[in-house]
């Protein structure tokens, strides 16, 4: 679990900076910066849930 957290956090952490950049790139294809940011964070979390699904289905079916 821990593991999980550390992860979550390192990704969020990182979203939260390159989130600029992403957001004035996001913006010039007419999307709000409001919009753009939702975008980064839904995306760092559906990583997150991603990895981790896919490591405790793995986990669970070496056991």
């Amino acid at each position: 679990m821990v593991g999980f957290w550390l992860l979550g956090y390192a990704l969020g952490f990182f979203a939260w900076l390159v989130r600029a950049p992403v957001i004035n790139a996001v913006t010039h294809l007419g999307v709000s910066g409001d919009v753009a940011g939702a975008l980064i964070t839904g995306l760092a979390g559906s990583v997150v849930m991603l990895v981790g699904v896919t490591l405790w289905s793995y986990l669970s079916n070496s056991s």
